[in-house]
């Protein structure tokens, strides 16, 4: 197995990478990125390094090089990248990995999850993708449309940013992109990132961010006014689907999915609308490996401080799920 920093072309024809696995989109995130490398695989990751923590976070599930290798030989792989970040001291910890990410398995002892995401194959035609939307979400489309609802691509970034802010902020949220982040994005990406405004008589509805390549197009982020017309948002969903269909994307994936959720909570919400656009649950594993455990303690109770500091609550995403399927059991 080799780490990879750069000129990641020189091992593969980088139009077979997945968006999330291009150096374009690595960079924008992070100085600090690469590729962990073998003859059956590759997995791209960033480093998110802040005073005297070092956090890995893949970007990208692991992306198989030959049909016939298995699950099995994806867990040594796995297994091998947890070694060598041990023994070259690369991070702290593996967090868990970007909404999108998916995996077939998780190394050994580490702390694992059943995770998921949404995504719609866009092998049909556009009407018969439309068809498998509920008749309800059907019909306040079709309403949004006669009502003049309109939704457009932008290349104004800072009303995008400013839609989404305030929509992680009225959700008690502070995992907001910033707007030096999403400058980096279209920069880095060019042709393969599109900002979206739906609008009511001029005024914002709601927003999107999507990023892709022919493979995938994903749902970055998304925002909404408190409370949007009718149908509004339905429709930016569409019409970004629409567009996969225009520059002939074969994935819409709609950026992950909680497996165990609770009632009436925020996550119950936003699953159900992702669930809502022809799409199916993909269903697979997200991990978490700590390789300092005091490191990881300290950063956990730093962060968790920060945020109470500023009005919210930090729960690690992968204690938070946890946490859930306990519940879950207790009460069985």
């Amino acid at each position: 197995m080799k780490l990879i920093q750069k000129n990641i072309n020189n091992y593969i024809d980088i139009e077979l990478l997945p968006i999330f696995a291009t150096e374009n989109y690595l960079k924008s995130k992070s100085n600090l990125y690469g590729w962990f490398i073998n003859d059956k695989f590759i997995i791209p990751f960033t480093i998110d390094k802040k005073f005297i923590f070092k956090r890995l976070i893949f970007s990208n599930e692991t992306i198989y090089l030959d049909k016939t290798i298995t699950v099995e030989d994806e867990k040594i792989f796995l297994n091998e990248i947890v070694a060598y970040c041990k023994k070259d001291n690369i991070c702290d910890f593996i967090y868990k990995a970007q909404a999108n990410t998916v995996f077939n398995t998780y190394p050994d002892k580490s702390d694992y999850i059943e995770w998921g995401t949404y995504e719609s194959q866009l092998n049909i035609t556009l009407e018969e993708t439309f068809s498998k939307f509920r008749s309800k979400d059907r019909n306040i489309i079709r309403k949004a449309i006669k009502s003049n609802v309109t939704v457009r691509e932008t290349k104004n970034i800072e009303e995008v940013y400013k839609n989404i802010k305030e929509t992680f902020i009225r959700q008690n949220s502070l995992l907001f992109p910033s707007l030096e982040y999403l400058e980096k994005l279209q920069n880095n990406l060019c042709k393969n990132i599109a900002f979206f405004i739906v609008e009511k008589d001029n005024e914002i509805q709601g927003s999107a961010i999507i990023i892709y390549n022919k493979q995938r197009a994903f749902y970055l982020y998304g925002g909404s006014i408190p409370r949007p017309i009718n149908g509004s948002i339905n429709l930016l969903q569409y019409r970004i689907i629409e567009f996969c269909y225009k520059n002939k994307i074969q994935y819409y994936d709609l950026m992950g999915a909680r497996l165990c959720i609770e009632k009436e909570s925020k996550f119950e919400a936003i699953q159900k609308f992702k669930s809502r656009f022809g799409s199916r649950l993909k269903k697979g594993y997200a991990f978490r490996v700590i390789i300092n455990p005091l490191k990881f303690k300290l950063f956990t109770i730093l962060v968790s401080k920060y945020f109470k500091l500023k009005g919210s609550q930090y729960l690690d995403p992968i204690d938070s799920i946890r946490r859930c399927n306990e519940q879950h059991t207790s009460n069985l």
